[in-house]
């Protein structure tokens, strides 16, 4: 397969992540590339008709090639010592700032928790969505207008992060409803799930906004503050708990470095497998900035991180 072939395959691949089963061509196009294909046909035959005969220059036997001295392999100084290669320092080490202020996830291995049945887990879910909802209803007003707790199946293998909810979030009291919640679902789709088989929540259960400097009327989203964050983490932390994912995927950069507690370039590090409690976690972009950024190069790396989660899955 050539560079053109891989291109035009991860593109395809790319497509059909997010829902585009099929690819369109103008049937005026595509009569146009079949008469371009036939020129080009006839051109080559042309040319094959019009070369000159070449057999003359093959009735001479072919020459025995030259015997090579053969030379003895170089043998390795005596004081050299062979050493295997240096293994590279994980880039999120090396890139990772701390965050202040943030509460500490809980001590030791996620697998250490009590491992619990799935109706025993639905129901401690259903008790701390209960309990987080009263405890946060207390900082309602201005951008939130409702907790926005998380949904999905709390037996989940697969949770799905987010940094927190938007204007159809805060109406619905749902996460990921919206345009990126629409993009999400495909995307799930497209790793051979359902939207109701994982685990979705944020960092932030309440609506973070500020007036818009175009129409200030109008509140715009934006990523959460560290108060913010230290607001709706540690019911995160419990949400995870009682999960108990096999994987976790955080969308964008706030989901990642929140839930961590450092600050790590997203851009850099994602496709990248680092961990939260031992539990494998892979970043990715928020489907936010894919509709932002809507191009080729970039769906084709969050498709590529997807399938890296489709693999350990299917490995686990």
């Amino acid at each position: 397969m050539n560079k053109l072939d891989r291109l035009v395959e991860q593109w395809l691949q790319a497509e059909v992540a997010f829902g585009v089963l099929e690819v369109p061509i103008p049937k005026a196009k595509v009569l146009a590339l079949r008469e371009k294909a036939r020129a080009a046909a006839g051109q080559v035959a042309a040319a094959a008709k019009s070369a000159p005969s070449v057999r003359a220059a093959a009735t001479l036997p072919p020459r025995a090639p030259a015997r090579a001295t053969p030379v003895p392999p170089a043998r390795p100084a005596a004081s050299a010592a062979i050493r295997p290669a240096p293994v590279p320092e994980p880039v999120a080490l090396k890139l990772a700032t701390p965050i202040k202020d943030l509460p500490p996830a809980p001590p030791g291995k996620l697998a250490d928790e009590p491992q619990l049945s799935p109706a025993q887990k639905q129901s401690r879910m259903a008790e701390l969505e209960k309990t987080a909802v009263a405890e946060l209803s207390r900082h309602l007003g201005g951008s939130a207008n409702r907790v926005v707790f998380g949904e999905g199946d709390a037996a989940a293998r697969l949770m799905f992060i987010g940094e927190g909810p938007g204007a159809e979030e805060d109406a619905t009291g749902r996460p990921f409803v919206g345009r990126s919640g629409q993009l999400l679902d495909k995307m799930i789709v497209a790793m051979g799930l359902t939207r109701p088989q994982v685990y979705i929540a944020n960092i932030t259960k309440l609506r973070c906004a500020e007036p818009d400097p175009i129409n200030p009327k109008r509140l715009k989203d934006r990523p959460p503050t560290s108060e913010e964050a230290a607001l709706g983490l540690p019911w995160l932390h419990q949400q995870i708990a009682i999960v108990q994912p096999v994987i976790i995927v955080t969308l964008g950069a706030a989901a990642l470095c929140f839930l961590r507690g450092e600050k790590l370039p997203v851009t850099q590090v994602r496709g990248q497998w680092l961990d939260y409690r031992g539990v494998p976690l892979m970043p990715t972009f928020h489907p936010s900035y894919v509709l932002r950024n809507y191009t080729t190069e970039t769906r084709a790396k969050v498709w590529s991180d997807l399938k890296l989660v489709m693999q350990k899955l299917a490995e686990a």
